[in-house]
C-alpha cells in the first residue's frame, strides 16, 4: 500500500516537474522572438532620425490683398465688432452723418442750431450701435469674415475695385476667397430704418432706406482713406496685378 502511493507521488511530480519545464520553455522561447526585429535589414533608430521624411509637407498660406490671409478667430472678430461700432471707426462714422445732416437741415424737425445738431449726432449713435450689432450677429451666423482687407501694393483701380466691393462682398473659407452677399448692405440700412421709424417725426421705414445712402457711402469713404492714405505708411512690395 505505502508503495503504490510512493509511486503515484512520484508519477505526480514528475508530471509536475515535466510540466514546468515545458512551461519555462515555452517563455524562454517567447522572450527570444521579442526581441528579434521582424524586419532585419530595417535601419536603426538613430538612421531613421537622420533621414525622416516630414510627416506632411508644408501648406503655404492663401494670399488676399498681397498679405497671407488668415481667418479670423471668434475672439478676434469680437474684438473687430467692438472697434468698428464702439472705437474712433464708428465715431468717425457718426460725427460725419450728424454734421452732413447738420448742413443740409436733414430732418427739418430738429432744425439747425446745437440742439438739432446734439438729436442728430445721438440717433447716429444708436444707428451706429444698431448697424454694427446687426453686422456682427450676421457674419457670426452665417461664418463671414467681414474685416476690410486694404490691398497692399495694388494700382489705384485695383484699391478702387476692393472699397467699393466691400459693400457688397465677404471672405469664406480658410482662403479668404469673396463672395456675393447682402450682410454689408443690410446691416447699414437696419440703424437708419429704426431711426427714422421710431425716433423722427413724420417719418418711416422709406425714410430709412434712403438716408441708408449716406451711411453706405460714408463707410466706403472710410475704406477709400485706408486705401490711399494709411496705406502709405507700408511699403510693402507690389503685388501682382
Amino acid at each position: 500500500m505505502v508503495l503504490q502511493v510512493s509511486r503515484r507521488y512520484f508519477h505526480t511530480m514528475r508530471t509536475v516537474l515535466c510540466g514546468m519545464a515545458l512551461l519555462v520553455t515555452v517563455h524562454e522561447l517567447f522572450a527570444q522572438s521579442k526581441s528579434i526585429s521582424p524586419f532585419p535589414d530595417a535601419p536603426s533608430a538613430s538612421t531613421s532620425a537622420n533621414n525622416a521624411v516630414p510627416a506632411k509637407k508644408m501648406i503655404a498660406p492663401a494670399m488676399v490683398n498681397g498679405r497671407p490671409y488668415v481667418r479670423p478667430t471668434a475672439k478676434e472678430q469680437f474684438n473687430d465688432y467692438l472697434k468698428d461700432t464702439y472705437g474712433l471707426p464708428g465715431f468717425v462714422r457718426t460725427l460725419v452723418g450728424a454734421s452732413y445732416g447738420q448742413g443740409i437741415d436733414a430732418p427739418s424737425v430738429w432744425g439747425q442750431n446745437w440742439v438739432g445738431f446734439g438729436q442728430r449726432f445721438g440717433w447716429g449713435e444708436a444707428s451706429t450701435i444698431i448697424n454694427g450689432n446687426v453686422r456682427y450677429g450676421m457674419e457670426t451666423v452665417f461664418h463671414e469674415d467681414m474685416r476690410y482687407i486694404p490691398c497692399h501694393g495694388c494700382s489705384k483701380t485695383k484699391k478702387l475695385e476692393n472699397a467699393l466691393l466691400a459693400e457688397v462682398t465677404a471672405r469664406h473659407d480658410d482662403d479668404g476667397h469673396r463672395f456675393f452677399t447682402l450682410t454689408p448692405l443690410f446691416s447699414d440700412m437696419t440703424g437708419p430704418i429704426m431711426v427714422n421709424s421710431f425716433a423722427v417725426p413724420g417719418k418711416g421705414p422709406i425714410n430709412g432706406v434712403i438716408g441708408s445712402r449716406v451711411r453706405i457711402s460714408i463707410r466706403i469713404g472710410q475704406h477709400l482713406f485706408n486705401e490711399f492714405v494709411q496705406e502709405k505708411k507700408h511699403h510693402d512690395p507690389k503685388a501682382p496685378d
